[in-house]
């Protein structure tokens, strides 16, 4: 509000000045925080009590895994901001995706869209061992039957979307090929695993003098503790354990050298994001590989389920960029 005119009175001046005051008062009860925007999308707004509504469950959730004092906890103020802000950002995205399920007429009518929400609360039930169990579950995760059931449309409603944006996706018999040659170790009778010791140092040079020092007969495990840089296995004289041939924790460089290496035999220095590694292979557990027509099904199955994530969360990225969005991060 501002004024017009200089020329208004003062006693009009203050009255105004007093609705001001009065509004201020108002904004600053619970009540008007609750109808607070935290977001808007496009001109649709999601109110703080919206939001609360689902932080509630949310914080019920994460309280039932990790203690009831998770979100008081000092320790913790840095997560507990992420969980708020990716659940707003979740809130946004399912705001876009039903209007853009609403613009590309795929949202079911309304019968369907019950008879999927009443069978998801009925097979839910069933999950959970009956409808008392069902409605405890509700409340302890505070949230109502009316919310839940209002959540679970829009699910549907977003499902729908994702089968219509996916509906043409497919892959090759070469994308599946490539998918099975990239990945041969998890197509094997039983994973394969090797038991793995490694020396690591920083240059090349360092390398090559622990290897000259193996080579003139110096236990691996006395070499590993003089020199290794790896906190985790230098006490243990170099030992990583048992590495499966598709552990993909470990760099692909160590791994396919490691693979490649008779057992017993030492490595030259290996160069990988970490430094240079002296690897030695304690013992191997080989199987026979599962032949590609055995397992095409399966690879075909996971690379459209892969290929239709990558369709849908493009077709959110361009959602979003498209959108007027403000976020109002300081109002969680």
């Amino acid at each position: 509000m501002k004024l017009a005119k200089k020329i208004i009175s003062i006693m009009l001046t203050g009255a105004f000045l007093l609705s001001l005051s009065s509004c201020e008062l108002i904004s600053k009860t619970e009540e008007g925080k609750l109808k607070e925007a935290v977001a808007k999308i496009n001109g649709h707004t999601i109110t703080k009590a919206e939001y609360l509504k689902r932080f509630e469950t949310k914080k019920a959730q994460i309280q039932a895994f990790y203690g009831s004092d998770f979100f008081e906890k000092k320790e913790n103020e840095n997560y507990v901001t992420q969980i708020k802000q990716d659940l707003l950002e979740n809130m946004i995205n399912e705001v876009l995706l039903v209007k853009r399920a609403e613009e590309l007429k795929v949202v079911p009518d309304e019968k369907t869209i019950q008879d999927e929400v009443n069978k998801n609360i009925e097979e839910s039930k069933k999950t959970l061992g009956g409808e008392d169990k069902f409605n405890k579950t509700l409340s302890d995760l505070k949230i109502t039957l009316e919310d839940y059931k209002a959540y679970i449309r829009n699910q549907v409603i977003i499902e729908k979307l994702y089968d219509h944006i996916t509906k043409d996706v497919k892959v090759t018999e070469d994308e599946i090929k490539k998918y099975y040659n990239e990945n041969i170790y998890d197509y094997t009778e039983k994973p394969n695993k090797m038991n793995v010791s490694h020396i690591l140092v920083k240059t090349q040079d360092e390398a090559n003098k622990v290897k000259a020092e193996l080579d003139k007969g110096v236990k691996f495990e006395e070499v590993a503790k003089k020199y290794s840089q790896d906190p985790g296995s230098k006490d243990k004289g170099g030992n990583l354990g048992d590495i499966y041939y598709n552990d993909k924790n470990y760099d692909k460089d160590f791994m396919a050298n490691a693979i490649a290496l008779p057992v017993g035999k030492i490595s030259g220095p290996v160069k990988t994001q970490f430094g240079y590694h002296i690897i030695k292979v304690n013992s191997k557990e080989e199987y026979k590989q599962i032949p590609l027509e055995k397992v095409k099904g399966d690879i075909e199955k996971k690379l459209i389920d892969d290929k239709k994530e990558q369709a849908f969360e493009q077709e959110l990225n361009n959602l979003r960029k498209k959108a007027k969005i403000k976020i109002y991060y300081e109002r969680l």
